[in-house]
């Protein structure tokens, strides 16, 4: 199964800066940020563009497979807890 979920921070730091996180009446967020992507690799990669524009700037982007993986929606199931046999 498919989805992304985005992790949002209350504090964090970086470097030799001091710590920080937002503050009441502020207009840009500087707390961290995790998106976990899973999908399919072929889908991933298409969407390696998007995420190099995006961190540009800054940021760490880590790759990962998944060697197994359950999903349930309602009563269906998918996958299993067997690993996979993917060719890196």
């Amino acid at each position: 199964a498919r989805g992304a979920t985005v992790l949002r921070g209350i504090w964090g730091f970086h470097g030799d800066h001091e710590p920080h996180g937002d503050k009441l009446f502020q207009l840009v967020r500087r707390v961290p940020v995790v998106t976990i992507i899973i999908d399919r690799p072929e889908w991933i990669v298409r969407s390696y563009d998007i995420v190099d524009e995006l961190t540009a700037g800054h940021g760490a982007v880590t790759s990962e497979m998944v060697p197994a993986a359950v999903s349930l929606e309602g009563p269906k199931r998918h996958g299993g807890a067997r690993l996979a046999q993917l060719d890196y």
